[in-house]
């Protein structure tokens, strides 16, 4: 397989569908993840935002056999460690070049400025992404906008990088994550503490640290965020 490949470029701006003023849609995404359900789930939330055809590969032979007949013009792709770099790398040697967005699954290390420093355009945690903010990130690479992130907690994100999560929940760790599900399920913090294997005093300095994120005082506000409940 021979893969035409030129100096990276900046991305270009693609023009989206509108209901209102109909134009070209993109002509080709390609979502590229080993996990089924990630690529169904991705190529689902892509298809129902209207950003253009949606293909999807399980490995990136795949995808850059894919991309020589059919050229994406954006490529999602898993950014795994170790192999992420070399991935985007491979990817941004296609001509024409698309526009090259991470993928870092849950539960890894990687921060945005890792991938950016990469050479991608955007970056998306998918533990802390949601549909919409995902499709954010989407339109703002179409429109030539970047580095984008969404998922990542604001203070990882490095200078420069525009945050587009839609949630107050977005910057919280996964510890304050489960304790906010926890304060939600009704749970105290001796309750919380003996779940979570911590003692009370450390759950009570977790919940005065979702307290200040959140900018909520009392657990009556927690519980109602944690219940998608607006606080009042």
């Amino acid at each position: 397989m021979t893969l035409a490949t030129r100096p990276i470029a900046q991305p270009r701006s693609f023009p989206i569908a509108s209901p209102l003023r109909p134009q070209r849609q993109l002509a080709h995404v390609i979502v590229v993840h080993p996990i089924a359900v990630i690529r169904a789930g991705l190529s689902a939330v892509l298809s129902a935002g209207q950003v253009g055809q949606v293909s999807s590969s399980p490995s990136t032979f795949d995808a850059l056999r894919l991309a020589v007949t059919h050229p994406p013009q954006i490529v999602l792709f898993d950014f795994a460690i170790g192999s992420g770099p070399e991935a985007g790398r491979l990817y941004a040697g296609l001509w024409p070049r698309p526009a090259l967005i991470a993928l870092v699954g849950p539960g890894s290390a990687t921060s945005s400025a890792e991938c950016f420093h990469a050479g991608v355009d955007a970056a998306i945690a998918l533990e802390g992404a949601t549909q919409d903010s995902i499709l954010d990130c989407v339109r703002h690479v179409i429109e030539g906008k970047g580095p984008v992130a969404s998922g990542f907690r604001a203070e990882a994100a490095g200078p420069g990088t525009m945050m587009v999560d839609d949630q107050p929940t977005s910057g919280l760790t996964p510890r304050e994550r489960e304790m906010l599900f926890l304060i939600g399920e009704g749970l105290s913090n001796r309750d919380i503490a003996e779940v979570l294997g911590l003692s009370v005093k450390t759950v009570e300095a977790h919940r005065g640290n979702l307290s200040r994120k959140l900018n909520i005082r009392s657990r009556s506000g927690l519980m109602r965020l944690a219940m998608g409940v607006p606080a009042a």
